[in-house]
């Protein structure tokens, strides 16, 4: 749904964007790591925002392709030493193909002169730290909880001389500048890095765990799925807490995610149901226009009724059935949702114009941010 709403309707190319991650990913599923790690360079070239799940990759290559051990005669079972010769090798091979694919796509632009201009639209932290519509994240609670507050300070007259709301109205009336909030701190984009930071934390703790018994095979498919997830929840960290968010960056979760949908965990399906509900449906106010609204409609409905059904975990119950009961009522709850913010008429909300994207971008920010604490669960405890 999701590459059928913003590439098809919306108009851009993530599917093929989306498509050299998968190879990339596949590639380190079999084995080819080098040919993983070049073509996820070529990647970052066609587009910066997969610049958030670098880290994954630099510690799955560091770790899994760079680093090269033996065992000497004698020693010890399970003890090994680092080949520094075959390691070095291996890093020179690595960082030749990194640089000459960035030389390809970069040269162009450093022989005119260009690359201040290039890294000026590369990062726009002049566009304020929500979208005009906010992404579901971590900020689109943070937002709406500043607006509470200044409801609140009608009754409190303590929150009511903090307010200030000179800035207010460009994160409500559509507009991209930067983002005020009237009450709560405001947000600087390197506080955003730090958050970041500091939320991928579990996706190098599921790279760092030690890798399982058994064969060789084994050990490659354990490895490759936590790399997989590695890369989930560095795009969730990005997600929720990064600078300038757009909601179709949903779909750098919910891709690689749905790679470890095979045979997952009854929890891991539990999360998916969840996320790729509450993401695509994130996605309805790109599609603004009436007659678009029996396409969008239709099409997410199909999704969740196949994906509720068809999709099994590894003990062979369909999603549905995994979900709890509190998370079945919210998914249903898209229901009423949907009824209230795209079927009643504009006027039925007034003054309050932004309230139906603000309804929109906190109950599915609910949902988001609950799946992404439940897969940390999941992969790292």
């Amino acid at each position: 749904p999701g590459f059928l709403f913003v590439d098809h309707v919306h108009f851009q190319y993530n599917g093929f964007l989306f498509g050299i991650m998968v190879y990339s990913l596949v590639f380190a599923m079999e084995g080819r790591d080098l040919l993983a790690g070049t073509t996820f360079a070529v990647l970052l070239c066609f587009k910066h925002i997969f610049m958030y799940i670098a880290p994954a990759y630099f510690i799955y290559l560091a770790a899994g392709y760079c680093a090269v051990f033996r065992t000497r005669r004698r020693q010890p079972v399970g003890r090994c030493d680092l080949d520094v010769g075959a390691s070095a090798q291996r890093l020179a091979k690595l960082g030749a193909a990194v640089v000459v694919v960035f030389a390809v796509a970069f040269g162009p632009f450093a022989v005119l002169g260009q690359l201040p201009q290039l890294a000026s639209r590369l990062f726009p932290f002049k566009r304020g730290l929500c979208h005009a519509y906010w992404a579901p994240n971590f900020w689109a609670l943070y937002a709406f909880a500043d607006r509470l507050l200044i409801l609140a300070s009608r009754f409190v007259p303590a929150i009511g001389h903090a307010i200030d709301l000179s800035g207010l109205a460009a994160s409500t009336r559509g507009l991209v500048g930067d983002t005020s909030f009237a009450v709560l701190p405001d947000i600087p984009p390197a506080a955003t890095f730090i958050a970041t930071l500091l939320a991928q934390i579990p996706a190098y703790a599921v790279l760092i765990r030690g890798g399982s018994s058994g064969s060789r095979s084994k050990k490659r498919r354990s490895g490759s799925q936590r790399f997989i997830q590695s890369v989930v929840l560095c795009a969730y960290a990005s997600y929720m807490f990064g600078w300038h968010v757009h909601e179709k960056a949903i779909l750098l979760i919910l891709a690689p995610l749905g790679l470890l949908t095979a045979a997952p965990t009854q929890g891991t399906l539990r999360m998916f149901a969840v996320l790729s509900t509450a993401g695509y449906y994130s996605l309805f106010p790109l599609l603004f226009g009436s007659q678009e609204l029996p396409i969008k409609a239709a099409v997410l409905l199909i999704w969740v009724l196949c994906g509720l059904a068809l999709l099994k975990s590894d003990r062979g119950l369909s999603a549905w059935h995994c979900l709890l009961r509190a998370e079945r009522l919210y998914v249903l709850g898209h229901i009423p949702l949907f009824i209230a913010t795209e079927l009643l008429p504009s006027c039925a909300f007034g003054r309050l114009q932004f309230l139906p994207l603000a309804l929109v971008s906190v109950y599915t920010a609910l949902g988001v941010t609950y799946s992404w604490l439940g897969l940390i669960h999941e992969f790292v405890l």
